[in-house]
């Protein structure tokens, strides 16, 4: 739920729970969740993600993950400029080219190394959407917490529903959410739901922000485009992609990368993040 002033039942909220349906409460400054304690997990899961998170099997699933957002942050920019041929444009693909071949290559990992890479490319990114107009003229820079810019808002408000996605799918996979691979970890910080996000962010939430440029370029009050971002967000995780084979939506791609993540953690396959077709 991201709105105030919603009731709820407890009727509702225990056939909720027997179902295993999870119901989310969500906002700028807080999150909560409420979900039954009868639940497909194992312990045995948790025991060896505790033990793969601090090991090189742990850097090796952050160092698979942060591939996987730059790759879907190349396609993002190259989705929304097609129609575009200019030396930034040029530059910037063979930048992430080039960022993304030396993490692929890289033999000794560590989370700085991993980290680097990752925070080089969101540099160059965001700067492209600024300098391609893909964003609109009110953004000058990436600001998370209590930015007052419209275009930074959307972009929270967006990482908020996907968040609410990845925290479900987590649960259901019986991983632990609040211990990852490579954010810090610390007290009511879900590292493992952040960590999972980077491979979602650009193609789910980013492109279409995009989409609504000039809206956002076109408003000061976030309320009136609130609905829009949310209504396309969650039109983009309902509608089917291919996936093995197959037509999935994408709620359930990213339901089935989270099994993938627990299988890996178990050590009964390699991880490979999804990559989106531009």
């Amino acid at each position: 739920m991201l709105s105030r002033g919603i009731s709820l039942s407890s009727d509702l909220i225990n056939a909720c729970s027997h179902r295993g349906i999870k119901i989310f409460f969500n906002t700028f400054n807080s999150f909560s969740a409420l979900h039954t304690l009868y639940e497909h997990k194992s312990v045995t899961i948790r025991k060896n993600q505790f033990e793969v998170c601090e090991n090189n099997n742990g850097l090796e699933l952050a160092r698979q993950l942060i591939i996987g957002k730059l790759k879907n942050q190349r396609a993002t920019l190259l989705y929304s400029t097609r129609t575009i041929n200019n030396d930034l444009k040029n530059q910037t693909i063979e930048a992430f080219d080039i960022l993304i071949s030396k993490l692929k290559n890289k033999k000794e990992l560590s989370r700085d190394y991993i980290m680097g890479i990752e925070g080089k490319c969101a540099s160059i990114y965001f700067e492209f959407l600024k300098k391609s107009c893909l964003f609109p003229p009110s953004f000058t820079t990436r600001t998370k917490r209590n930015s007052q810019e419209i275009t930074n808002i959307a972009l929270n408000y967006g990482y908020t529903i996907l968040f609410n996605f990845i925290y479900k799918s987590i649960i259901n996979s019986g991983l632990e959410p609040y211990y990852g691979v490579l954010h810090s970890i610390r007290s009511a910080k879900p590292s493992l739901v952040l960590d999972i996000m980077e491979e979602y962010r650009s193609f789910v939430v980013d492109r279409n922000i995009i989409k609504l440029r000039s809206r956002l370029a076109n408003t000061k009050e976030f309320d009136k485009i609130k609905k829009n971002i949310a209504t396309n967000i969650l039109n983009t995780l309902s509608k089917k992609y291919k996936y093995n084979h197959k037509k999935l939506t994408l709620e359930s791609i990213i339901q089935r990368q989270i099994y993938k993540i627990s299988g890996y953690i178990c050590e009964q396959n390699k991880y490979k993040s999804y990559i989106f077709r531009w």
